[in-house]
């Protein structure tokens, strides 16, 4: 007769009262045995009428997510009282379609075990058609000593209806900090969607999560002005060259929705033993070239505090540079990138072989991964071998901006164009949307200083809709979210927009439209001046740099 895995036996073998050899060992094997399992979600009427309610609408404010109970079945194995909920922001589905779940195992029954495992995640990969950059990408930065998540993959049906394969990752929780650092003690905080460490961050575990001096501290030595003692206080708080692997990685495989690029989708841990900050990565679904350019400048303009601040020093940058060099000979190289993706294919080619058409599928998604890993490297490789000088400034005299490339909003359906007006190039946006927008962006290196941003303008067909109307035309750099000074005008009008860079750094200049109508910018007009040599460092404190 066969025999069900009850919760009474997972409790005996994995208690929250064990020591968890026995729940690691099963973990591990979860993420390494190259078995993809097959779960069987039953949701109960009261549970699926919950979930059925729940919607949630991209950069609108998330509705609390509710957890209810279900059922899971793997092969003979039950596990019951299983707490489950929508998750997901720009790939949420409901619960009719492919949705993204969290199941947390021993919420609602405590000492319950998934192999091994408390919380777990099922993503549905629908900006990764592969299912392989999150598990490639995370087995980097677990390789590198940059602890990750680990991730791998499952088969899944709810209420009997096929949903196919999902990326399965490890919980960022307790029990995930337990097996990567000597002492669980400190906080665990969540990066979440756009939020910084200098923001109120929500704690998922640690012993003290109402003290947050710990980030504190950190924020206070990343805004320090002086830049050598600045690198002497982030090598007291933050793990330096656990950073420069995650940077590092972050910027050869393209993850611009990450913390350092994107300020986003990341975890900070604070290792007690040492008394240091760790920075975790966090959803890497988006590599290689998904939307963003293959030919990301491996110093790009860094956007979260910690990566902007420590790579400004010129000592931190280069030392940054050099292990990107390094990295690229062996962990990063094409074929060591090649081989680790063979290698984590095969489960999923076994998983998929009684379905031709979706392996076909999966083969040419594969395929085409490995040409934009080479294509990334091949770019990296000639980056490196050609580091740009920063922009040259003659006393006060301005420099022409160039290299402008057309960037949308997103979900923006706006368009850029180029035209001769009279003699001049002209840098044309046009969008149908009510505040969305598209921007023209030039990137330069800048050596510490203040600095203005100047150029023409004008609007075409566009009407002011109010005194503190946000359409028109500006001047600015990535990330700035003050738009004040943003123009309606159907005559060209002068721009300016000054800034501080408070150390050497890559800085993007944007001409920004946003409304429904045309933007034009005259191209000839945009001009970098370099005002002093000194930065407002009360400025700099102000505006959270």
């Amino acid at each position: 007769m066969k025999q069900t895995l009850t919760f009474t036996i997972l409790f005996a073998l994995f208690g929250a009262g064990q020591p968890s050899f026995a729940a690691r060992k099963a973990a591990d094997n979860l993420f390494s045995s190259g078995t993809v399992p097959h779960l069987r979600i039953e949701i109960p009427p009261e549970s699926m009428a919950v979930l059925e309610a729940y919607h949630q609408v991209w950069r609108q404010p998330r509705p609390e997510r509710i957890d209810v109970p279900v059922t899971i079945r793997e092969g003979e194995t039950v596990y019951t009282n299983v707490a489950i909920h929508l998750k997901g922001s720009f790939t949420f589905q409901p619960i009719d379609s492919k949705p993204s779940l969290t199941l947390n195992f021993d919420k609602l029954a405590p000492g319950q075990r998934f192999h091994g495992l408390s919380k777990i995640h099922l993503n549905n990969s629908i900006q990764d058609p592969t299912y392989l950059c999150e598990q490639l990408s995370r087995d980097l930065f677990n390789s590198l000593g940059v602890p990750a998540p680990r991730a791998g993959h499952a088969l899944v049906t709810l209420n009997g209806r096929d949903l196919g394969l999902f990326v399965l990752i490890e919980g960022a929780n307790k029990q995930f900090v337990k097996r990567n650092f000597a002492s669980a003690e400190g906080n665990l905080y969540d990066g979440g969607a756009g939020g910084e460490v200098s923001s109120a961050l929500q704690v998922e575990s640690g012993e003290n999560p109402n003290d947050r001096s710990d980030l504190k501290r950190l924020v206070q030595a990343a805004r320090e002005t002086n830049m050598v003692k600045r690198l002497e206080r982030l090598e007291q708080l933050l793990d330096v060259e656990r950073f420069i692997n995650f940077a590092a990685i972050e910027a050869f495989v393209v993850h611009w929705d990450g913390y350092c690029i994107g300020q986003n989708n990341y975890r900070v841990f604070h290792d007690v033993t040492r008394d240091k900050m760790v920075f975790i990565p966090h959803g890497l679904d988006q590599l290689f070239g998904v939307s963003s350019s293959l030919g990301l400048s491996i110093t790009p303009p860094f956007r979260g505090l910690i990566a902007k601040s420590l790579f400004a020093i010129p000592e931190a940058r280069q030392r940054y540079v050099r292990r990107l060099e390094q990295l690229t000979t062996k962990e990063l190289s094409v074929e060591s990138l090649h081989a680790r993706l063979d290698l984590l294919a095969k489960p999923l080619r076994a998983a998929l072989a009684d379905q031709p058409q979706i392996q076909a599928q999966f083969e040419q998604y594969l395929r085409a991964l490995k040409e934009r890993i080479a294509q990334r490297a091949a770019s990296v490789q000639q980056q490196l071998k050609h580091t740009r000088p920063a922009l040259q400034f003659t006393a006060d005299q301005p420099v022409r901006i160039s290299g402008w490339r057309f960037k949308n909003a997103l979900n923006s359906t706006a368009a850029g164009g180029k035209r001769i007006d009279e003699n001049r190039e002209t840098l044309i946006i046009t969008s149908s949307g009510g505040n969305t927008g598209g921007a023209w962006r030039s990137t330069v290196l800048l050596e510490p200083g203040h600095y203005e941003f100047s150029g023409n303008a004008r609007t075409e067909g566009l009407t002011v809709s109010g005194p503190k109307t946000t359409n028109g035309v500006i001047l600015c750099s990535a990330g700035e979210r003050n738009l004040k000074g943003i123009t309606i005008s159907d005559e060209w009008k002068p721009l300016h927009y000054e800034f501080d860079v408070y150390g050497i750094e890559d800085v993007e200049l944007v001409c920004l439209f946003r409304g429904r109508g045309t933007g034009l910018f005259d191209a000839s007009s945009l001009r970098l001046t370099r005002l002093s040599r000194s930065v407002n460092s009360e400025a700099v404190i102000r505006k959270g740099l």
